[in-house]
């Protein structure tokens, strides 16, 4: 799987590379090797563009890849029943453009009025190169928070009806691994994405037509940042309780067991719940959230002080909220 992910970002990154230079050479043949140059110095330099197009679409083709096999995963985990029916098609949806729609379009456009209100910095054909490349980024990440949200409202839909959810007494433990792998590696693309889309966006020299647009710049972090978060441990939450409703059944059935031989099958079905617990490693619990809340205040603090462009910005945030 990790394969395949890298995969994806080289792909992608080969195809902005070559989108670049397409748009360059259109540049210098309309306008001259100058604003060419300024071209690829705004897109490459200052807005980070290979970097946010490489991790943002590369997860999304990693998605339509990868992700259309989940449903196959779940129902090699769970006995195939109704509920479970209903996750895996939603799941499968989600891998899918068109059925982004309602998250694409209203969010591609509150993008394109937010970069024409930032001002991009470049004229003539370059602006508007640049507009639209600023757009496939907002189109982008507005399918991965799809993708993300319809897999919680999944799992949700499981833990709604836990009673009717059972998982197969044989299955391989493969299939788990496969679930938190996908779990963790688009995570861990997705937060860099929305970090390198954060980035691009502090150092891509808009001329704001007023000063106070540029709060407006967190939006990809308040947009894109919880339902990331909560995409990783959601699930993982889910199959515990799950896993953990089974096994309180079981001791339930086995206070009342009527002979040795179904205590023994009692107790053998809790021993491999616990196995299957074991397995799951949720992202984060309440006794885990102190210390994950701390390893994210420390990582912005490196970036704070290290980052002369998200120190400038976090220091223009706390001065406008003092105001």
């Amino acid at each position: 799987m990790l394969i395949a992910a890298f995969k994806a970002l080289w792909i992608q990154l080969i195809l902005i590379t070559g989108i670049l230079a397409a748009c360059a050479l259109v540049v210098w043949g309309f306008s001259g090797r100058i604003e060419a140059i300024v071209f690829l110095d705004t897109a490459v330099i200052a807005m980070k563009g290979p970097w946010v197009w490489a991790f943002g679409w590369g997860l999304a083709e990693f998605i339509t890849d990868r992700g259309r096999a989940l449903p196959a995963t779940l129902n090699a985990i769970f006995v195939p029943s109704e509920i479970t029916a209903l996750a895996t098609a939603r799941i499968e949806r989600s891998t899918f453009h068109r059925s982004a729609y309602w998250y694409t379009i209203p969010i591609t456009l509150m993008g394109l009025f937010l970069t024409i209100q930032y001002g991009i910095p470049d004229k003539g054909l370059s602006r508007w190169f640049l507009l639209g490349g600023v757009c496939s980024i907002y189109y982008v990440a507005a399918f991965i928070l799809f993708h993300f949200t319809q897999i919680i409202l999944a799992f949700h839909s499981l833990f709604e009806y836990m009673d009717l959810v059972e998982f197969r007494r044989v299955y391989s433990p493969l299939h788990l691994e496969n679930l938190t792998s996908y779990l963790s590696i688009t995570i861990t693309l997705g937060l860099v994405a929305i970090y390198a889309g954060f980035r691009g966006t502090l150092t891509a020299g808009f001329h704001f037509h007023d000063d106070l647009w540029k709060s407006f710049m967190l939006t990809p972090i308040i947009l894109f940042l919880p339902g990331t978060l909560l995409y990783n441990y959601y699930p993982r939450y889910v199959l515990r309780k799950i896993v953990q409703y089974r096994v309180f059944q079981a001791m339930e059935r086995l206070s009342s067991a009527e002979d040795d031989l179904e205590a023994q099958k009692l107790l053998i079905e809790m021993k491999e719940a616990s196995l299957l617990n074991a397995q799951i490693l949720p992202f984060i619990d309440y006794k885990s959230l102190p210390s994950y809340a701390i390893a994210v205040l420390f990582v912005m603090s490196i970036a704070y002080n290290n980052d002369p462009a998200v120190n400038a910005f976090i220091k223009y945030v706390v001065n406008l909220g003092s105001h």
